[in-house]
């Protein structure tokens, strides 16, 4: 069985947000995987985990890539295509200051190492709620640059985890051949563990492996409860 982990920001100082870790914290579920001896793989292999980010910022480049290569793991990197290189002036900010998002540059260096670059789409919308003419330009324009710039793209990450048959639809027709999102029925819809501040040793074990089956039902939820937390920056980008 494969199984995804999801992490967005690596950051060293307080986030407003939910979806972060730091660095220490990172590589404490790194060491895990070691200590464990938890194979890691990449989209394609088989019987692993998949260690992914989403929103393609600078932190996974500054805090995640080094530590990374010291365990030398590699991870699917999945970038808002319109934001390479820009700040992320698509996510709502309670201090008003906008982070960095990853360089060209930078994503070619983690290629050349060995990871591989997804898309999320062009401008983080929420694909469910775009009609076919928008649905087809975050998934098809999106994996074209990346193609133009860095070589092949098979991977699509769907924003706030949002996913239907439409966009299903939508994801084959692009040509990808993993999406990342859903119930994990089929390898366009390749469920996520989202991993957050509020992870430990003990629910990132839990998230892993599954058991005791209370407590990963539960944290099961609590991920959906952060989730909605989402709503207002899918507000922000219907604008």
């Amino acid at each position: 069985m494969v199984k995804t982990l999801q992490f967005h920001r690596i950051a060293s100082k307080v986030q407003f947000c939910g979806t972060w870790n730091r660095p220490e914290q990172f590589e404490r579920f790194l060491n895990f995987i070691r200590t464990n001896e938890i194979k890691t793989v990449l989209p394609g292999d088989d019987d692993g985990i998949i260690v992914t980010f989403d929103d393609g910022e600078k932190s996974i480049y500054d805090y995640a890539f080094p530590l990374l290569k010291k365990f030398g793991i590699k991870a699917v990197v999945f970038l808002i295509v319109d934001y390479v290189g820009k700040r992320n002036v698509w996510d709502i900010t309670l201090t008003g200051k906008h982070v960095q998002h990853l360089t060209w540059d930078e994503v070619l260096e983690m290629k050349d190492y060995g990871f591989q670059i997804g898309s999320h789409t062009m401008k983080h919308r929420n694909l469910t709620k775009l009609n076919k003419e928008e649905l087809a330009y975050e998934l098809f324009e999106s994996k074209r640059i990346i193609e133009e710039k860095i070589g092949k793209c098979y991977c699509v990450s769907y924003p706030f985890n949002r996913v239907n048959a439409h966009v299903i639809q939508a994801a084959s027709r692009a040509g990808y051949t993993f999406g990342f999102g859903g119930d994990g029925s089929s390898n366009l819809q390749l469920k996520k563990e989202a991993l957050y501040i509020t992870d430990n040793a003990l629910s990132f074990g839990i998230k892993i492996f599954e058991k005791p089956k209370y407590a990963y039902n539960y944290l099961r939820c609590q991920q959906t409860v952060i989730n909605y937390f989402t709503i207002a920056t899918m507000l922000n980008r219907r604008r």
